[in-house]
């Protein structure tokens, strides 16, 4: 294990030492300044000369499992039907409030599928209110289960796609 860090070091110390290339900041004597900005002056990245961009860049839609993401042509879903989540009776008590996040994906009949929470407001809240905070979380699951969609498309034809979405719980 140590023989790979070692080597590692070594790899990494060659690379910092001895540039490939010179730096853009300091333009050789025998070379003229450039007409157009490099792509490196633009704040674009720059390859060594032993690498080369892909000539493809690999795309994103669909990923494995067939699912796309709204953009790169496809068209995102829109709420047709939404009820209201309902406000625990715990979390009113507590004067509990916040947004829930939610990830799910909208399949091809635009029906929310794999509902599930990625940011809970039981992370905002203390020990105490725990609890009823993720009651909310759970309102929040079961309401977006309840929506209705258009589905996504993509050139005309109904896809699946991820989407997030927030659900807000306010006190008045």
């Amino acid at each position: 294990m140590t023989h790979l860090f070692v080597l590692w070091l070594a790899l990494f110390a060659a690379q910092t030492t001895t540039p490939a290339t010179p730096s853009p900041s300091q333009p050789s004597a025998s070379q003229p300044a450039p007409a157009t900005p490099t792509p490196h002056a633009m704040g674009m990245p720059s390859f060594p000369p032993h690498q080369t961009t892909p000539a493809i860049l690999p795309s994103l839609n669909p990923d494995a499992s067939g699912i796309y993401v709204v953009g790169d042509g496809v068209t995102p879903p829109k709420v047709l039907s939404q009820p209201p989540p309902k406000f625990s009776e715990i979390a009113r008590q507590q004067k509990i409030s916040g947004i829930v996040t939610l990830s799910l994906i909208v399949d091809k009949e635009g029906n929310p599928v794999n509902v599930h929470v990625i940011k809970s407001i039981a992370d905002t809240v203390g020990v105490s209110q725990r609890e009823a905070a993720l009651t909310l979380d759970q309102a929040a699951v079961d309401a977006v289960r309840q929506y209705k969609f258009s589905p996504a498309t993509k050139n005309g034809v109904p896809v699946a796609v991820y989407l997030n979405v927030n659900v807000n719980f306010e006190i008045f």
